[in-house]
This record gives C-alpha cells, sequence and structure tokens, in this order.
C-alpha cells in the first residue's frame, strides 16, 4: 500500500488549520494520528486540542494511555508506540516513518519562508520514497470561495 500526501500551504495559521482539518476528519468518524516531532511538540498539542475550538473539545490521548484504542485522536512523539490508523498529521520536519505503510498523510504549511523550504524538503522526500504528494492551497481555495455568489 502506498500512502496518500497532500499538503495545505499558504495557512495563515498551522494550529488554526491543524484543528479544523482534524475536526473535519473526525465529523467523518475517521481514526487519526498526530505525529509530535518530540516530547515537548507532543504537550504543545496536547494543549492545543483543549483550547481549539474555543466552544468544543477534539478527544485525543496519548499513545500509551489505556483508552488510546477507543480515543478518536492519538497525539504522540512516540510513533512505534502509534497504532495504525486512516489519517497521519504529520508535525514533524520529515516524513514519518513507515510513510509507505501510512494511508493519508497530511502536511499543513504557513507562509513561513522557513516552514514552507522545510516542506518543501519533505515533498522531495516523499517523492524519494515514490510517493507523489498533492497540494492544495488554501489562499487559492479561500478566493474561490469569496468569489462563489
Amino acid at each position: 500500500m502506498s500512502a496518500v500526501v497532500t499538503f495545505y500551504f499558504n495557512v495563515k495559521s498551522r494550529e488554526q488549520a491543524l484543528c479544523q482539518l482534524i475536526g473535519k476528519a473526525l465529523a467523518q468518524r475517521i481514526e487519526i494520528n498526530v505525529l509530535a516531532r518530540d516530547a515537548n511538540g507532543s504537550a504543545a498539542l496536547d494543549r492545543l486540542l483543549w483550547e481549539i475550538p474555543q466552544t468544543g473539545f477534539l478527544p485525543h490521548c496519548a499513545a500509551d494511555d489505556a483508552l488510546a484504542a477507543r480515543t478518536p485522536i492519538v497525539v504522540d512523539h512516540r510513533d512505534d508506540l502509534m497504532q495504525p490508523r486512516a489519517a497521519l498529521f504529520n508535525w514533524t520536519d520529515a516524513p514519518p516513518p513507515e510513510a509507505l505503510r501510512q494511508g493519508r498523510i497530511f502536511e499543513i504549511v504557513d507562509r513561513d519562508d522557513a516552514n514552507r523550504n522545510r516542506a518543501r524538503e519533505r515533498w522531495r522526500a516523499y517523492a524519494a520514497l515514490g510517493i507523489t504528494p498533492s497540494a492544495i492551497d488554501m489562499l487559492d481555495l479561500a478566493a474561490a470561495r469569496s468569489e462563489t455568489p
């Protein structure tokens, strides 16, 4: 099985976009992994999913939590503890380990030049694995929506 990789780029806020996309996936009953870079990143994502959306909660836990198998969102930096799920949001600077075994991988890229350069490196790394990523330009998408009557 080969992964399907989608880059969402030109987002205003990576964190806001992550929460929106996770919320949409959750509404479709898709189980999600969010792979963080390290323990600090996992903690930051944990706080984020408690805070956004302000009027809701995105149910999540760590991979080693007793409820992980029954929780729709698993957030962790220890990829070896994460069980396969339908979607993986990559919050690191490299393709996830075992990228070829993933179903759907999502990358979120803001407008910061350094982040865009790291995303280009990940794009090339996916291509080197034989995966052809697709891209969704959020500025174009927003413009198209604003033009629709």
